[in-house]
């Protein structure tokens, strides 16, 4: 129970650290319960990068220079400037979005207390990579690495330091309580992309957005088996909203946009690829490469990647070339085995097929409306994703893509439910105008005397 008490308590200093970010990056205030999911993203992205930096200088990574880190985040976000005025949220009725949020609620809760009930996490990638590097960092003190050996060296620390640093917290290597702050990646989400979808849509439209993101089984084994994949997602789909938010409303947004990807780039390298292409959606929606807030966007970027690779280089950690040593064309094999992956209930429900349908049939409606620029930024990673089969170390065999697609593809999860979401509200307003337009009392025409028998 202490453990868990503790851990707890260490969430909650996170949330604290990155407070005053969350409410300074973005464009606009977010609302109190918004704020703290995004506090935790924050919090957890630059602390785990201060751990880096503490690192760098030689010092032990121990339970108080820890809490000299953690300190120093929370105060360095003051620094960041004013804190922004709140934006409007679109209007509508708030009743009919009762019945998703309490779904999605539902959902997440059960998924929490998964966390609590699972006992130590055994998944493969966990024992290989983010638990072995955070039980690393618990028994040498430092990042160096150095009596480790394998595959895994090259993926980025966010997740592992994190659980180092809660190794270091309790005092001892439990991988049980760990699950918890990794289902906190799931409710932090729910809550931005809550706040930032009704910055775009009413708020039945928003609920079926984080409805349709939050209830997959896919998503609730993810917040607990020790995976980065969760958090990932999150930080993408904080990094494609915010990206929207730029083109509707200004460079105000970069900075938030750049430190989703940076963050996101930290957490695992397919974080990198996925937020260049939302990078380059956004200059293809404003016909410009140099667009306003590109050099925020580029500076938070390189804030999380430069580090990374300059201790990559220092500690001689090698580089991930064996995913690119094949080429596999055969783009037929690939859309089979991917759909048919993403297809399977057990792990998605009816997610893809019902996102698909209604952004594929509302295209019509939604092209014409500022939802163009959210699928620029969204829906073009449905398809660059398929470049992972086509330099995947295994390519061209089918286990390959049943063991990643399902994670693969829950990093851009999220977005696509907004841009489903915003496709069915397109379409719902249609259909309510054609309504209205069908029971309107028509005006009883007087004929003229001249008309008259």
């Amino acid at each position: 129970m202490s453990d868990w008490l503790v851990t707890s308590l260490g969430c909650v200093a996170l949330v604290v650290a990155g407070w005053p970010w969350a409410q300074r990056l973005p464009g606009a205030r977010p609302t109190a319960w918004a704020a703290m999911g995004l506090a935790y993203l924050c919090g957890t992205a630059l602390f785990t990068l201060a751990m880096l930096a503490v690192a760098f200088l030689g010092l032990d990574l121990n339970r108080l220079w820890l809490a000299v880190t953690l300190a120093a985040v929370w105060g360095a976000g003051f620094a960041a400037g004013r804190r922004p005025p709140p934006a409007p949220a679109v209007a509508g009725a708030f009743w009919p979005a009762v019945v998703p949020l309490l779904l999605a609620a539902a959902t997440l809760a059960f998924g929490l207390l998964q966390a609590f009930r699972l006992g130590s996490i055994e998944s493969i990638d966990f024992l290989k990579a983010w638990g072995l590097k955070g039980t690393a960092l618990f028994e040498e003190g430092n990042l160096d690495f150095s009596q480790l050996s394998g595959p895994h060296l090259f993926y980025p620390l966010e997740v592992s330091n994190l659980n180092g640093a809660f190794y270091v917290l309790l005092g001892h290597v439990d991988d049980e309580v760990v699950r918890l702050p990794a289902a906190l990646f799931g409710i932090a989400l729910a809550l931005v992309l809550w706040w930032l979808a009704r910055l775009m849509l009413p708020p039945v439209g928003a609920a079926f957005a984080v409805a349709l993101a939050v209830m997959t089984p896919e998503l609730t084994g993810l917040m607990t088996n020790g995976l980065a994949d969760l958090a990932l997602a999150a930080y993408v789909t904080v990094c494609a909203l915010a990206a929207h938010r730029w083109l509707e409303d200004g460079a105000s947004w970069a900075p938030l946009c750049g430190f989703a990807a940076g963050a996101a780039a930290w957490t695992k390298l397919e974080g990198t690829l996925t937020c260049l292409v939302i990078l380059a959606g956004v200059m293809v929606a404003r016909r410009a490469i140099r667009a306003p807030g590109l050099r925020v966007w580029l500076a938070w970027f390189a804030v999380f990647v430069v580090p990374w690779q300059v201790f990559q280089r220092l500690h001689d950690i090698p580089a991930n070339r064996s995913h690119f040593k094949t080429i596999y064309l055969d783009v037929p094999w690939i859309l089979d085995h991917v759909s048919r992956t993403l297809a399977e209930t057990s792990h998605w429900g009816i997610f893809w097929p019902l996102c698909l349908f209604l952004i594929a049939a509302g295209a019509p409606l939604w092209w014409s409306t500022p939802f163009r620029r959210l699928a620029a930024v969204t829906l073009p990673n449905v398809i660059f994703t398929l470049g992972a089969y086509v330099t995947h170390y295994r390519a061209g065999e089918a286990d390959s893509v049943e063991a990643t697609a399902h994670r693969l593809y829950l990093h851009i999860a999220p977005s696509m439910a907004v841009m489903a979401a915003a496709s069915a509200t397109v379409a719902l307003g249609v259909v309510c105008a054609w309504r209205r337009e069908a029971h309107a009392p028509r005006p009883i025409r007087v004929p003229e005397p001249s008309e008259c028998p």
